[in-house]
């Protein structure tokens, strides 16, 4: 009778041990659980960072082009600007 009150105690202890086991499994992926949601949060954030940087380098990249197409008609502009003020000027001092 001995050998099977043992072999109960041994089972028994063996139980309470993966009982154990399974709840510090249970936290340890509770926890693990919960830093995946953070970096999903963490990982939706800089995505729409990027996507905005993106944008805003599009808007930049069009405004240069804009303004690289605009600065001979510019020039242009402005050499008739500065020709008729000097002809505004000739005509005060004369």
């Amino acid at each position: 009778m001995q050998p099977i009150i043992d072999r109960l105690e041994h089972l028994k202890e063996r139980l309470n041990s993966l009982l154990k086991e399974h709840k510090g499994l249970q936290a340890k992926t509770t926890e693990l659980e919960h830093g995946i949601r953070e970096h999903q949060r963490t990982e939706e954030v800089l995505k729409a960072r990027v996507s905005e940087l993106e944008k805003e380098n599009e808007v930049l990249r069009n405004a240069k082009a804009a303004h690289d197409a605009a600065v001979p008609g510019a020039k242009d502009r402005i050499d008739e600007l500065v020709q008729e003020i000097d002809r505004c000027l000739e005509l005060i001092q004369n």
